[in-house]
């Protein structure tokens, strides 16, 4: 058993460089503890969801070590929910499980329990076609969830929402990991979003990408609409703001 605080993930000197000679990060150093709630902020191209990736084992580094503590399974939700148009909301959920060769029969409980989790067990026989936006990323966070994931890797989930809608999934997704001690990794542009949801945010830059600052949050959960409207809130936008002005600025030079 990992215990709360510990670490969890460990990336050392991770570079990466794709097929036509772009490297998107390199020498990126990262640890990541049990039960975090760690928001990666930065500029567009800066390698945010090539951690992701190479994290989830969808990319592999091209030079460093990516080490993780136990084999717990890990969950993805990606920017859009890619959903299967031609099948209902429980075959998308049950699909990880099918990949894996678990029966519709034995998948059963667990598919109910993930659109349980996200509150849409009434909507289990309905196509993609005949759901809201907010609803099929609740979707897409389901099918995450069946395989009972430790880790989630969630890459701007809500970043194509409306704000009430955003503001009620961000609240939702709290609610699930203080039930679930899931510890997540959440990508995203909000400043405003990561403050909210985090316990600690990363700021990266390009040109490659890399970390330029790191801030930890101490306001307790749970968190309510009301942190929002609080000065400790409103002074960790600040320094997060200031970093990812930063963070630009770097970019600018090194583009020059």
């Amino acid at each position: 058993m990992i215990l709360q605080n510990s670490p969890l993930l460990f990336l050392k000197n991770i570079s990466k460089t794709f097929d036509n000679g772009t490297t998107a990060i390199d020498g990126f150093d990262l640890d990541v503890q049990v039960g975090e709630f760690l928001s990666i902020l930065g500029p567009s191209g800066c390698g945010k969801s090539t951690i992701l990736r190479l994290i989830s084992g969808l990319e592999e580094p091209s030079a460093g070590q990516i080490i993780r503590s136990g084999q717990d399974e890990v969950g993805f939700v990606f920017q859009e929910p890619t959903l299967l148009p031609w099948a209902t909301v429980f075959e998308n959920v049950c699909w990880p499980l099918k990949v894996k060769g678990v029966s519709r029969r034995d998948a059963k409980d667990r598919v109910e329990e993930a659109l349980a989790m996200v509150k849409l067990s009434d909507f289990a026989t309905h196509m993609p076609s005949e759901l809201s936006g907010g609803m099929k990323m609740r979707v897409s966070i389901a099918r995450a969830l069946v395989v009972k994931p430790k880790l989630l890797l969630m890459d701007e989930p809500f970043a194509a929402l409306d704000e009430i809608t955003r503001n009620k999934l961000n609240d939702d997704l709290l609610m699930l990991k203080s039930t679930y001690d899931w510890t997540i990794l959440f990508v995203t542009h909000s400043v405003y979003e990561s403050v909210f949801l985090s316990s600690r945010i990363v700021v990266m830059a390009a040109g490659p990408g890399r970390i330029t600052h790191d801030m930890k949050l101490d306001t307790p959960y749970p968190r309510s609409m009301n942190y929002r409207m609080e000065s400790q809130y409103a002074a960790y936008c600040r320094e997060a703001v200031g970093a990812l002005e930063r963070a630009m600025v770097h970019r600018v030079k090194e583009s020059v």
